[in-house]
């Protein structure tokens, strides 16, 4: 909370990832607790007066936050066809979700 709130307008973006236990086939997503995380995070963010918005998780890792293509997640480790850039999958998410379009963490 202590980086968020070093802003003059916090925020907080994180995917909306209800339903994503019927979306996947991977098993090992039904031991995670996302809407404990989601409620722990909302809570603190709050109390210290930090805004929590959702944003909708398609492609988020599988975007390029550099031009915005398609490109290749193989694990960990996304890389675009189109432009070359290479980067950790989450992380590449994270990027592409600070800067979603017509999504409310724009701000």
């Amino acid at each position: 909370m202590e980086f968020a709130a070093q802003f003059d307008n916090p925020l907080i973006c994180l995917e909306d990832l209800e339903g994503i236990r019927d979306r996947t086939g991977w098993s090992g997503v039904y031991s995670w607790y996302f809407d404990q995380l989601r409620r722990f995070i909302t809570y603190k963010a709050e109390r210290e007066g930090i805004r929590v918005e959702s944003v909708d998780p398609a492609y988020t890792s599988q975007t390029c936050s550099q031009c915005g293509e398609r490109g290749d997640r193989d694990g960990d480790h996304f890389a675009c066809s189109s432009c070359g850039y290479e980067r950790h999958a989450d992380l590449n998410a994270a990027a592409n979700i600070a800067v979603r379009e017509g999504e409310p963490c724009t701000d």
